[in-house]
C-alpha cells in the first residue's frame, strides 16, 4: 500500500511539475514568434480619424525552441490612433515564462490597416531571474482576417537583444 502511495504521489508530482530550463545566460540575442488574438474598443472621430484600445492574449515561441521568452503567455494593453487607415500604436506588455518569471516591455510602432505593422520593443523590468531585464529590438506584425468585427487575431516576428544584471 506504502508502494502505491508514494508511486502515485510522484506521478502526480510529475504530471504537474514545471519542466526544467536551462541558465538563462545574462545577456544574449533573442528571435521570437508571438501569435496572439484579442478585442478593441472603437471611438469613430469622423470619416477619416478612429482612436481603438484593445487588450491582446497569446502566446510566444523562440525560434531556436530556447531561450528568454520561449513558451510563455503574453498579455499587452495598447492603443492606435488612425487616420485614414494608416496608424500609429503604442502599448505594455507581460511575457510569463513557464516558470512564473515575468518580463515586462513597451512597444511603439506605425502600419496601415489589413497591411500589418513594424515597430520597436523595449524591456523595461522583469521578476524572478528576469528582475532588472533591460534590452529590447525590432519587430514586424502580420493582421490575419478577423472572426469577427470586435475582435483581431494576427502575430508578429521580433528579434533583438536582452541583458541581466
Amino acid at each position: 500500500m506504502r508502494f502505491a502511495l508514494v508511486v502515485s504521489g510522484v506521478a502526480f508530482g510529475l504530471a504537474f511539475a514545471t519542466p526544467a530550463h536551462p541558465q538563462l545566460p545574462k545577456e544574449g540575442a533573442y528571435a521570437i514568434t508571438d501569435t496572439y488574438s484579442g478585442a478593441f474598443k472603437s471611438l469613430s472621430m469622423g470619416e477619416e480619424r478612429s482612436h481603438l484600445t484593445y487588450e491582446l492574449l497569446g502566446v510566444s515561441l523562440s525560434d531556436s525552441g530556447d531561450g528568454l521568452l520561449h513558451a510563455s503567455s503574453v498579455r499587452c494593453l495598447g492603443a492606435t490612433h488612425a487616420i485614414k487607415g494608416a496608424y500609429d500604436d503604442s502599448g505594455f506588455c507581460v511575457y510569463i515564462r513557464p516558470d512564473g518569471d515575468r518580463a515586462f516591455g513597451t512597444y511603439r510602432g506605425s502600419g496601415k490597416f489589413g497591411a500589418g505593422s513594424t515597430g520597436t520593443f523595449t524591456f523595461v523590468g522583469g521578476t524572478g531571474k528576469l528582475a532588472g531585464l533591460t534590452g529590447g529590438g525590432e519587430y514586424t506584425a502580420t493582421s490575419l482576417r478577423s472572426t469577427s468585427a470586435e475582435n483581431f487575431h494576427g502575430y508578429l516576428k521580433a528579434k533583438g537583444n536582452y541583458k541581466l544584471p
